[in-house]
């Protein structure tokens, strides 16, 4: 029988009538994410220009924090200052968005190895 990028020519049974348990983890991991968001999160520090003042001399007294959030809607950039408490919900957004995009490709996983049986489906 000829095997094709680890998958088994032979006929599968089918997927068992419940949810298996790992799957059911995955799910209950995605319903514990709150707030969702994807883009970049920048800290900044800047300098204002004017020769007398404190920033102009000394980088440690520079004007800031200012934290700046860019994402893309299509093929537009959006910058937007957002403030300290806003940065603060979405860095929790951000992380969550990376661990969403790895749950589901987990599940994605995990569905074909249910799907197709216990076959290695990345050789």
């Amino acid at each position: 029988m000829k095997k094709s990028r680890g998958i088994s020519n032979k006929r599968p049974s089918p997927p068992s009538s419940g949810v298996p348990a790992r799957i059911a983890a995955i799910q209950a991991q995605l319903v514990r994410l709150d707030y969702i968001g994807s883009g970049t999160l920048h800290t900044r520090t800047k300098v204002c220009g004017k020769p007398n003042c404190r920033c102009a001399h000394n980088p440690a007294a520079r004007h800031g924090p200012y934290h700046e959030w860019s994402w893309r809607e299509g093929n537009r950039g959006i910058h937007l200052v957002i403030t300290r408490d806003q940065a603060k919900a979405l860095r929790r957004a951000l992380r969550n968005y990376r661990r969403l995009k790895k749950l589901l490709a987990r599940w994605e996983e995990e569905s074909a190895r249910t799907i197709l049986g216990e076959v290695d489906i990345n050789p």
